[in-house]
């Protein structure tokens, strides 16, 4: 679904075929031959110059948040969970539902991919993610409370994880 290492995203991307780009948002789409699978390309954490990481998944994602979580966290690549969590790094204004369903079924992802999800989310290092992402909790029109709430949240997450291992 997720595909970060670069070398590996230029072997994938020259094996289809461009279809349209969206410069205003630095996305691309793609159409691969051979699996039948279109693909998207683009800067989850753009800001003005400062592009972040780049992102190629596959398209159409599953719409409902839970079903793109389990997809990506019961999964075997690793770029999975980092992509989504690279994703919904963007949009604190949905950790709290995402959060909501990894609490709900945790039990059911792996554990590697739990980790790597939540690290590449940014809740536990949210003060520095919003100032590599320019943005102030304010813009976000999230409390500093929320936030505090949402990160113990995660940290009880990880911990009722690694006792259930």
């Amino acid at each position: 679904m997720y595909v970060l290492d670069r070398k590996r995203q230029i072997k994938l991307i020259n094996e289809m075929t461009h279809l349209r780009n969206n410069d205003d948002e630095w996305e691309a789409y793609y159409h691969h031959p051979s699996t039948n699978e279109m693909w998207k390309t683009y800067f989850p954490q753009v800001k003005g110059h400062r592009r972040g990481p780049k992102i190629l998944r596959t398209e159409p994602i599953p719409e409902e948040l839970d079903e793109r979580l389990a997809l990506c966290l019961t999964s075997d690549n690793p770029d999975d969970a980092k992509g989504l969590g690279v994703e919904l790094s963007v949009h604190p204004e949905k950790w709290e539902q995402v959060i909501d369903i990894v609490e709900e079924h945790c039990h059911d992802y792996d554990w590697k991919q739990l980790r790597l999800f939540i690290k590449n989310l940014g809740v536990l290092n949210y003060e520095s993610l919003f100032e590599e992402l320019e943005c102030s909790i304010q813009e976000l029109d999230l409390s500093e409370s929320t936030l505090k709430q949402l990160k113990w949240r995660v940290w009880k997450i990880q911990l009722k994880k690694m006792l259930w291992l």
